[in-house]
């Protein structure tokens, strides 16, 4: 018993240093920068646009076109006016339900251009609102993009049933 009380107390000690460090040190964020959506933008219809005052723009993509829930989706992304890209992430969340975050990382797959994979759950909404955040990281500033959709499933499980829980 003693061995346990130690060692959540040795835990517990390490937390709070960690924390205490972690806030010590100096932030380094970068200066964010909001791209405007251009419209009309549906990702079912074709890709869509999200650019700057300087030039700089996203071109973003999924794959299928459909985009179809609990399938292996391909995320495209290629870059116009941004000499150097450290990493791309994607982080997709429902607006209508929540349903968690979903994240993909793009790695490059050309110039200018990145890729990632993606799987959306199913949800009893056969129409479900998503929004993905599409953040941009280059070595001066992080350049963020966000870009509604929908899914349409036929699939929807159906409403949970109360009745079966008595």
């Amino acid at each position: 018993m003693m061995r346990y009380l130690l060692l959540g107390l040795t835990v517990f000690v390490l937390t709070v240093a960690g924390k205490w460090w972690f806030d010590s040190q100096p932030a380094t964020e970068l200066p964010s920068v909001a791209l405007s959506l251009q419209t009309p933008c549906d990702l079912r219809q074709a890709p869509c646009v999200a650019s700057d005052a300087q030039g700089r723009s996203v071109r973003f993509s999924i794959n299928p076109a459909s985009i179809p829930l609990m399938e292996e989706l391909t995320i495209q992304m290629d870059t116009s006016g941004l000499a150097e890209v450290n990493n791309v992430r994607l982080t997709v969340e429902g607006v209508n339900m929540f349903m968690g975050y979903q994240y993909a990382e793009l790695k490059p797959s050309g110039p200018a251009q990145f890729q990632g994979k993606l799987i959306l759950p199913v949800c009893t909404l056969e129409r479900m609102e998503w929004l993905a955040t599409l953040d941009v990281f280059t070595p001066d500033t992080k350049l963020q993009a966000k870009m509604p959709f929908i899914t349409i499933s036929s699939k929807a499980l159906p409403p949970f049933n109360q009745d079966l829980m008595k």
